[in-house]
């Protein structure tokens, strides 16, 4: 049985900036893409051939391209946009 604070952990590993950097650059490797930037090579494990893993992660057709958990790189800004330009329709 797994600990609760390893399935923590291991959320954490995948949602931080860390895990979108080496999403990203795995992605660009496996396209034939060189790296974004020099630093951060070889952090993405290699697994068999029988599927395409990042990291730990197993890749599938709903998160090959963008895990959920992504999204808050969309959020930060876009809710914050939508309050003030529903703050500015509000009569005064």
């Amino acid at each position: 049985m797994q600990n609760p604070g390893d399935a923590l952990t291991q959320y954490a590993r995948a949602a931080s900036v860390g895990g979108l950097w080496t999403r990203l650059n795995a992605r660009n490797m496996k396209n034939g893409l060189p790296m974004l930037l020099p630093f951060g090579r070889g952090t993405a494990v290699q697994m068999a051939a029988d599927a395409d893993y990042v990291g730990d992660c197993k890749l599938s057709i709903w998160n090959a391209r963008w895990y959920f958990s992504d999204n808050i790189l969309f959020a930060s800004f876009l809710l914050p946009a939508a309050w003030v330009w529903a703050m500015n329709k509000v009569p005064k």
